[in-house]
């Protein structure tokens, strides 16, 4: 295989797609022809060109011949006696066996190195195999028995006779579910896992090298291109060695790398055994069947991203009932059951850069294992922008829960003043927090005024300047009232908060929280607030485990000054769970907001708003912990006690049944999932306008909904409101990577609606 770059390969891949269209004559003329402009170019042309000649020849996609080991049933090679070639390939030919030196029986098999191949690398890396398989010992790797020269010259291993079938055979002749082939392929995982635990890199996984006896036992096979980590920066026979072996595989399950002659690492083989998985379950190969020329397959590897299983075993007919059927279930079903983490699983391991797949099979197999037990899984199938994005949505009035109180505080000190029942300590202090409240409100009015037509001078003032006017002057002009500062601080990062701007609403926060400390009032119930909505703003940003940490720290601060029952420390610890959960740790995410809805069932009631916040929050939890039934159920509990207590056009109501829209999308239920969120948008779009972030969220979903049920135009109408309706920006820059758009990929109109988001200037503060 000729070494390209990626970049190379990017240049000369359109016009070797054209040559091979052209006749030899005339693509000929026009190499010659633009050699002229470009003779580096052509020159990677042409010597892709022979190359694709020869590997037509070799029989580059149905694997290469190997001229036949003529003569030799009946020779004595070690302790065995030839019986019958079983096989070939192109490093050789593989015999059957048997024991002959009368001390006890057994077959074998014999892997003689093609003749015509001897005395170069290929026969010394056939050697190595001897090597190489000597070091594993493993209940799942084909053991090595002998190795030596045969008397004709021929080097040959002798290797445990595997009476079984390749492991795709055996699956589809024994009709095993996916469960079970999940199961049969932990196997093969630890078999490469040993390998790779002796510093050994098999470079060649595929079915035929994976055998399945009778009694369902793996058997990994043909270390022969496998490449030792150690010593590989040494020069000479070492470099040659792995310069050659890059060219000893099979193509349709190389990776990328390998076709590139990039380096080679245990990545190499978690991309080949995700090819081999994405076989195992969906019965086809993640780039298509399609391919008529190495060049197909080629580009297809390199620059083809592999669909979701999940969406290839999407479709009817007598195929898709056989494929189904050949696993044990319906085309429906197993639909389902390949969407959401297996198809995660898979795609991260079939990543065309290499850092970005599982870095070795030990994470692979802990997240099958995890899909198996109903547990997390480590690769989530969104990014976490997106997903702390819906949760804003589902959760808008839980966010406001410090803000709330302190409308309530200012609101409230009047009247107990008045009343006149309050002991003279009280009394003083709620005069001091009365003028302080005064004071707030007179700022807060300062700062408005600038967008009275009558203080106006030029253009509109937007909500950005009057935030950024309101935090100068906090600065400047409070210096000597810290109480008033944190405050007020708290109130314009909140703002910002619901701008979507979380970065500045960090700074602002760490400020307001500085002032408090200065203060000598590190622990005030401001500061801790203030502290509750810094982490939120962590969060949405991804830095979870910032998030994590601080509300941690803040949640031993509220169980010790508060008390662990008080309203305020269970909304730091329900804020906790989701954090965890975010991290891909939704058991305990899920244990720490049951634990909270007890709490606040017993001391706030089953019908308070708070309570009926965390029975949301706790049922995306159980959905996301694959509990989808348990979730569907507390969901439409919360769903009807919302309609009952605070109404159809109450947000917190919409995010019910936003809820239980996605609830019923990964329950595949799609039209009534599409019936919850419209019923959402139509609330969203009264209460809130049409413009605003939790709309056009909604309106994403709801693409994403109509694009898998086969209405693309509304699909991509509402995509486009979205975009320009304030759609978050990270998940407007991930269009092109979200999995459930993947039915539009390929649209003219989609790919407009990408370009456009990419070109949408990024939320500022002004």
């Amino acid at each position: 295989m000729s070494t390209l770059s990626p970049d190379h390969w990017q240049q000369v891949s359109p016009y070797l797609d054209e040559a091979l269209e052209m006749e030899p004559a005339a693509c000929e003329a026009w190499l010659r022809s633009l050699s002229e402009k470009d003779p580096a170019l052509v020159t990677m042309l042409r010597s892709l060109l022979e190359e694709q000649g020869r590997l037509r020849e070799e029989g580059f996609l149905e694997g290469a011949a190997a001229p036949p080991s003529a003569g030799l049933a009946g020779q004595r090679v070690g302790a065995y006696t030839l019986v019958s070639q079983i096989g070939q390939g192109g490093m050789g030919a593989v015999w059957l066996a048997k024991r002959s030196d009368g001390r006890f029986e057994r077959q074998a098999a014999v892997k003689f190195v093609n003749i015509a191949l001897a005395g170069t690398a290929t026969e010394e890396r056939f050697k190595r195999e001897g090597s190489i398989l000597g070091r594993l010992s493993h209940p799942h790797v084909a053991e090595l028995l002998d190795a030596g020269i045969a008397p004709h010259g021929q080097p040959y291993l002798i290797l445990e006779y595997i009476d079984g079938l390749a492991i795709d055979q055996y699956c589809e002749e024994r009709k095993l579910s996916i469960e079970a082939r999940v199961r049969l392929f932990l196997d093969v995982l630890a078999a490469v896992a040993h390998a790779h635990t002796n510093l050994i890199i098999h470079r060649d996984i595929k079915p035929s090298n994976v055998l399945v006896t009778g009694e369902g036992n793996v058997k990994l096979l043909d270390f022969g291109i496998a490449k030792l980590l150690e010593g590989e920066e040494q020069a000479g026979a070492a470099t040659l060695l792995t310069h050659e072996g890059g060219s000893a595989l099979t193509p349709q399950y190389a990776a990328p790398e390998q076709l590139t002659a990039q380096a080679v690492t245990t990545a190499t083989d978690v991309y080949a055994l995700g090819v081999l998985l994405f076989v195992l379950l969906t019965g086809q190969h993640p780039a298509g069947s399609g391919l008529h020329s190495p060049a197909d397959l080629l580009k297809a590897v390199l620059d083809v991203e592999a669909p979701r299983m999940s969406e290839v075993t999407k479709r009817s007919g007598p195929r898709a009932e056989k494929t189904a059927a050949n696993r044990s279930t319906t085309p429906e079903r197993l639909y389902r059951e390949l969407r959401g983490d297996l198809d995660t699983i898979v795609a991260k391991a079939l990543k065309k850069i290499p850092g970005e797949r599982y870095p070795s099979v030990i994470p692979l197999a802990e997240d099958l294992d995890g899909y198996l037990r109903h547990e997390p899984i480590s690769s989530r199938p969104d990014t976490v922008a997106y997903r702390a994005a819906k949760f804003v949505r589902r959760n808008r009035m839980a966010v406001v829960l410090s803000t709330l109180a302190f409308v309530a505080l200012i609101g409230g000190i009047t009247g107990v003043i008045m009343q006149g029942r309050v002991a003279r300590r009280e009394r003083d202090a709620a005069l001091r927090q009365r003028d302080r409240a005064d004071r707030i409100a007179e700022f807060m009015t300062g700062i408005f005024q600038a967008s009275d037509p009558s203080e106006k001078v030029g253009g509109t003032v937007t909500a950005g300047q009057l935030l950024k006017k309101g935090e100068k002057d906090i600065t400047t002009g409070l210096a000597k009232e810290p109480e008033v500062q944190v405050s007020l601080m708290h109130v314009i990062g909140r703002a910002y908060m619901y701008q979507g701007l979380f970065a500045h609403a960090q700074s602002v926060f760490e400020r307001g929280i500085s002032i408090s400390g200065a203060a000598g009032q590190p622990n005030s119930r401001e500061a801790m607030n203030t502290a509750h909505d810094l982490a939120w703003a962590l969060q949405q940003q991804g830095k979870l485990a910032d998030a994590e940490k601080l509300e941690r720290k803040l949640l031993a601060t509220q169980q010790q000054l508060l008390g662990p029952d008080h309203a305020d420390t269970l909304a730091t610890e329900s804020e906790l769970g989701f954090t965890l959960s975010t991290e891909g740790n939704s058991a305990e995410g899920v244990r720490l907001n049951r634990d909270v809805l007890e709490k606040q069932k017993h001391i706030l009631g089953p019908e308070a708003h708070y309570t009926l916040v965390t029975m949301d929050n706790l049922a995306i939890m159980l959905a996301e912990n694959h509990q989808s039934v348990e979730a569907e159920k507390l969901q439409a509990e919360s769903l009807e006690i919302h309609l009952k207590v605070e109404g159809p056009e109450n947000l917190s109501t919409v995010n019910a049944l936003l809820n239980m829209g996605e609830i019923e999308r990964d329950l595949g239920r799609d039209e009534e999932a599409k019936k919850y969120l419209f019923r959402a948008l139509d609330v969203e779009g009264r209460v809130l306008g049409p413009d605003q972030p939790e709309t056009a969220v909604t309106k994403y979903d709801l693409a994403t909904l109509l694009a898998r049920t086969g209405q693309p135009e509304e699909a991509i109408s509402y995509l486009s409101q979205a975009i320009d309706h304030g759609l978050p920006a990270q998940m407007a820059a991930d269009m092109a990577k979200d999995p459930l758009l993947k039915p539009l990929h390929g649209d003219s109109r989609f790919d407009a609606l990408v370009s456009h988001a990419k070109e949408r200037p990024t939320q500022s503060a002004n």
